[in-house]
């Protein structure tokens, strides 16, 4: 319990010491295989476009390690002799904003998700096809090599894993189970162990917004969160800090007032201050194209003392926001609509948490990964 405290106190030194450095957004493209950094004005949020990488094959979720200075990013890369593009995963160095291709790892099976622990010697991958989680060595020069130190089947759609804040214990979302799996986490060894029970129930099937996709740690609370799927739905659970087990606590729908089409939850992230948590719904409704889209950022206060959620309001957004981000300093939130390549940027005001959309950006075609993070 000590530890947890004290890795929260640093993340929130760390926090504070951000609040005056340059802020930069990274946002991956599939289909023109682009990694572009865009530079975000403190005051203001606006966005000034800062570098732009091709990557070796397609662009793809990304990782960044504690400190900022190296990102990992899956690619699916054309090679001879082979009927499909192959997973690979590509290491960068980070200064300024800008980015030097390190290496380039083939691994064996694609990702949805990728994590590197607070060790900076592991990255952690879910596997959504086969069922399975793995973990792949980042050596000494801060190069992925594709080495894979554990692996563990688990079961179909993993959807997204992360490690808690003291780097103890590792989660992994599954939407057609209804479940996440849990481990411990050794990362000077890069092993996972699973913990007992091994998974945990989303909410009841009969309810329609489980199926738990994205988890998010709260940076101070014994609490995490995940993005439900399924109708799109919010969950809040406790974490044991000694055996790392959670335990649903509350669930909530995130879908707009009067809702009643095919909605589908996404992403989620907790402000750094802790105070609120945004998740990202899609709205695939079919057979009403004479309807508008709805999709939205719901947001939700976090009681800073059960961590238990109550609904702020659904904010507009553009179409597919599979994946979004908050700045280090809590101040702005930027959605890509994967479906229109349009990236929504809003200001989030601090006493009620509520959305103010501030600005529309043309991206790369098929935006599907977006991170925050300041030198």
């Amino acid at each position: 319990i000590l530890l947890h405290r004290i890795t929260a106190c640093v993340m929130l030194l760390c926090l504070a010491g951000q609040l005056t450095a340059r802020q930069y957004l990274f946002l991956a493209a599939r289909k023109d295989s682009q990694l572009v950094s865009h530079e975000i004005n403190a005051k203001t949020g606006k966005l000034k476009e800062h570098f732009r990488l091709k990557l070796p094959g397609t662009g793809g979720p990304m990782s960044l390690t504690q400190d900022g200075k190296h990102l990992y990013v899956e690619s699916h890369i054309v090679v001879e002799g082979e009927k499909k593009a192959v997973p690979h995963i590509v290491s960068l160095q980070v200064n300024n904003g800008k980015f030097k291709q390190l290496h380039v790892a083939r691994v064996r099976l694609r990702s949805p998700s990728i994590h590197v622990d607070a060790s900076g010697k592991n990255l952690l991958a879910a596997h959504y096809g086969e069922g399975k989680v793995s973990v792949w060595r980042i050596d000494g020069k801060h190069r992925c090599t594709g080495e894979l130190t554990d692996d563990h089947a688990t079961a179909p759609r993993a959807h997204f894993i992360t490690t808690d804040p003291s780097n103890r214990f590792a989660y992994v979302p599954h939407t057609a189970p209804n479940a996440v799996f849990q481990f411990a986490l050794d990362p000077e060894k890069g092993k996972l162990r699973p913990l007992k029970p091994p998974s945990v129930e989303g909410p009841d099937k009969e309810h329609r917004y489980h199926e738990p996709r994205h988890y998010a740690h709260h940076p101070t609370l014994s609490m995490g969160y995940t993005s439900n799927e399924r109708g799109g739905g919010i969950s809040a659970w406790g974490f044991n800090e000694k055996t790392g087990a959670l335990t649903l606590r509350q669930t909530l729908c995130t879908l707009p007032k009067g809702y009643d089409g095919n909605g589908a939850g996404a992403d989620i992230h907790i402000t750094p201050n802790g105070r609120f948590v945004y998740m990202s719904n899609r709205d695939y409704t079919r057979g009403k194209e004479q309807i508008p889209r709805r999709d939205t950022i719901a947001g939700y206060r976090i009681d800073p003392k059960t961590g238990l959620l109550s609904h702020i309001d659904n904010f507009p957004t553009e179409h597919a926001p599979r994946s979004f981000c908050i700045d280090r300093t809590g101040n702005f939130l930027f959605v890509a609509g994967q479906h229109v390549n349009k990236l929504a940027a809003y200001r989030i005001v601090q006493e009620s948490g509520r959305l103010q959309r501030i600005g529309t950006y043309p991206t790369g075609e098929n935006p599907i990964w977006v991170t925050c993070w300041a030198e």
